[in-house]
């Protein structure tokens, strides 16, 4: 589940609303539970609905303001605007500003790139928007948080303010022009409608794109149009309880906010149906202490002086914490680990956020809006100024964005470095097996522009100009024997090489072009195709995303003079015999077996020279209609076992490339001054039982198995930069540099195992 967080309003808004203080004691078990939950702690697994409670309380608070003020005469947007950014702004800025100054002298170059990116969406309240675009970008994977996505609610009520102020003033203005004398009730009953459908909706995109209603600000409305709705029927009298009936809503709905606090999980869809328990909790606790908490325990506890402080610093609680939980664990991992973390995180956020309550919130809350007065060429000039920033912004997110309007585009600039190879032109329909290409020993023709590849190169026109003795190439163990150094001389390195190759920087530019081009086929479909059609020797690739990877490698290997190569991939289509779920648990891929069972097929046709086989086995995967959990494992093994099973009666020439050690990405694990921080270094040891399946297997079918770690890893420790190369671009995918730079050892492997 998505990292959660809230927005918070101050103790009240309006000159003649009533102070709250349980509502502030409210705030505080709600961004307690928040901060709890971030923490891991137990119990607080669905702290991540506090801030659902608190776009309740907003709710509620905003729409009384306005209400007030529509009875009083007229809503002023003006002063509506200016109170919004009194109270958010300097605050919100304040820590972005701030984040951004610490990621500048603590973290590396490109992650402090991407906290500066995301906090310029975080400051235009479109940080959610950008949530939603990053998490559909499957190559943000491998990435850690971002320092400021708890903005993400920020944005969410600030995009519900711009449009409800406008709501209430039209519905005003049309019940009055129409004679109607109870315009409340018609406010009502159009937020109660819009409440529905945003439910409704909540319910519909939460089962087909759980990410995106998550941080969708239509999902999210109905929430704070539950407290809009409750504001509106209390206002103009229209519901009350007695004091005895107010004291059992009260509880019941104190009991509904635990239990969506200890209960709800990040496996289950949010928001939906589930959210309406801490929903109309919050909302029920909130209507039967209109007047005061009428259950002794609970008044006991929801007016206590420190519960009602933490309250009122809870939105400088809210800003802060997350940045302090992501540095400490960035900067001290091994602390983080430790059981005083949490509450060093704890009195951390608290000092900070009472220091900020006290020299930011409350001077500028003091500021009377009132005495901001415009004549004709002051507003004038205003109105100038706003549409030069308007224009301004518009035109700055147009350039970052190339265009695309996409919050989450990366530039992808020249796709001519080393190992990059760009799928053929044509259609990659199904291709007929070549004439020619069932000859007994094929021998390929590594590709002539690899530095490694000892074959002579082609005349210009691609053919020989005298068959010559080719010389003898390397054996796998002389190769193993200098790469085994140059691993080992990774393990040493404590700082990122000046001359790496590629830089940080460029990392994201290493997906290589089957990233955008060879992942999501139709089910029936081959993805991506290499080489000539007349080649005489045909390769398949078959698996998920970790295949894309191998792409390099295997063509660099191979080469395209005498092989075609034909990618049958498929994201999060693992080669086992199972039906994936969703790691961002929208449930069953029920297209990968329809695209499996088809590979199967197709292969049995084409009948290629050679199958290479690599995936994640660790993805999460089906139990029936369920999430597997503690039988993952069993599930995988039991799967894989029929699938090698039916590939090797359709080939009886595959390499499975098994399951490489992964480590965080350089991205997150350097340190500022390019230092490799302890996570940089993976452990081969873990999950170890899963290359260990892979080969188990493999050798029951007679299939030849790669284990990547004994190419990666000395004495289970698995540097990040081998040969001044990154390793992997994200912590998990081979960059297509290094992935070209393995091309010897596959070759070798492949000619001493009889493949070539």
């Amino acid at each position: 589940m998505p990292v959660d967080c809230a927005v918070f309003f101050g103790s009240w808004i309006g000159s003649h609303m009533k102070y709250r203080p349980d509502i502030d004691a409210l705030r505080a078990v709600a961004v307690g539970a928040v901060v709890l939950s971030h923490l891991g702690i137990p119990g607080f697994a669905g702290g991540f609905s506090g801030v659902d409670i608190f776009f309740v309380i907003s709710g509620f608070l905003i729409t009384t303001f306005l209400v007030e003020r529509a009875s009083a005469g007229r809503i002023s947007l003006s002063e509506f605007y200016l109170r919004r950014a009194r109270r958010i702004l300097p605050m919100a800025l304040l820590v972005l500003a701030v984040t951004c100054l610490a990621a500048l002298l603590l973290l590396n170059e490109l992650k402090l790139a991407q906290v500066v990116t995301d906090s310029y969406w975080a400051a235009l309240f479109l940080a959610n928007l950008h949530l939603i675009q990053k998490s559909s970008d499957y190559f943000s994977v491998g990435f850690d948080h971002s320092l400021v996505q708890h903005y993400w609610s920020l944005a969410v009520e600030e995009q519900f303010y711009l449009v409800f102020p406008l709501l209430v003033i039209v519905v005003l203005a049309v019940t009055r022009r129409m004679g109607v004398k109870n315009w409340l009730l018609v406010l009502s009953a159009v937020i109660g409608l819009g409440a529905a459908v945003s439910l409704g909706w909540a319910v519909y995109q939460g089962e087909t794109d759980p990410t995106t209603a998550y941080f969708s600000s239509l999902t999210r409305a109905y929430e704070l149009a539950v407290g809009a709705l409750l504001a509106v029927l209390t206002f103009g009298r229209v519901a009350s309880l007695s004091p005895r009936a107010a004291g059992a809503v009260s509880f019941l709905g104190v009991a509904a906010m635990g239990l969506s606090l200890s209960l709800l999980n990040g496996s289950q869809g949010f928001p939906g149906y589930l959210a309406l328990l801490p929903t109309l909790g919050a909302a029920a606790f909130i209507f039967a202490n209109l007047t005061s908490v009428h259950v002794p325990v609970l008044s006991r506890v929801f007016t206590a002086k420190p519960m009602v402080y933490i309250g009122k610093l809870s939105f400088s609680i809210y800003l802060i914490h997350w940045p302090v939980l992501i540095f400490g664990q960035v900067l001290w991992p091994d602390f983080a680990q430790s059981w005083a973390f949490g509450p060093s995180v704890i009195a951390l956020t608290v000092l900070l956020a009472a220091f900020g309550y006290k020299f930011v919130e409350q001077p500028v809350r003091r500021i009377e809006i009132g005495q901001f007065r415009f004549g004709a060429k002051g507003r004038i000039g205003i109105s100038v100024a706003s549409a030069a920033v308007v224009i301004g912004l518009a035109s700055s997110s147009f350039a970052m964005t190339g265009g695309t309007w996409n919050t989450a585009y990366v530039s992808n600039e020249s796709e001519t470095e080393n190992g990059e190879y760009k799928p053929n032109a044509e259609d990659p329909e199904v291709l007929p097996k070549p004439t020619d290409s069932a000859s007994p020993g094929p021998t390929a023709t590594p590709n002539p522009t690899n530095p490694v590849d000892p074959s002579p190169s082609a005349s210009p026109t691609g053919k020989p100009t005298k068959p010559t003795p080719k010389p003898a190439e390397p054996k796998l163990a002389a190769l193993m024997s200098t790469w085994i150094v140059k691993v080992l001389d990774g393990l040493e390195l404590t700082q990122v090489p000046d001359d790496l190759d590629p830089p940080i920087s460029s990392l994201l530019r290493q997906r290589g072009t089957q990233w955008s081009q060879c992942m999501d086929p139709k089910p029936q479909e081959v993805t991506c195709t290499y080489g000539s059609a007349d080649a005489k020797y045909t390769a398949v690739i078959l698996g998920d995303s970790y295949a894309l990877a191998i792409y390099p490698m295997v063509i660099e290997a191979l080469g395209l003079e005498d092989w075609r190569v034909i990618g049958l991939n498929r994201r999060e289509c693992m080669i086992a015999d199972v039906v994936p779920w969703s790691w961002d648990d929208a449930g069953i891929d029920r297209q990968c077996p329809v695209h499996r069972q088809w590979v199967n097929t197709y292969i049995a046709q084409l009948k290629p020279d050679l199958v290479i086989l690599s995936d994640q086995t660790f993805h999460p995967i089906a139990e029936g209609n369920q999430k597997a959990e503690d039988n993952q494992v069993q599930i995988w093994e039991a799967g894989l076992d029929r699938a090698l099973s039916q590939l090797s009666r359709v080939s009886d020439s595959i390499v499975y490339f098994g399951l490489p050690t992964s480590h965080q990405g350089l991205v997150d694990c350097v340190k500022s001054g390019n230092q490799l921080g302890s996570k940089c270094t993976g452990n081969s040891s873990l999950r170890a039982f899963y290359p260990e399946i892979q080969a188990e297997l493999a050798a029951k079918y007679g299939i030849d198995f790669i284990n990547p770690n004994e190419w990666l890893c000395v004495a289970s420790a698995c540097p990040a930069i081998i040969d001044k190369t990154p390793v992997y671009w994200d912590g998990a995918h081979f960059t297509q540099t290094f992935a070209a730079k393995l091309a010897p050892l596959f070759r070798a492997f492949l000619r001493e195992n009889g493949l070539l």
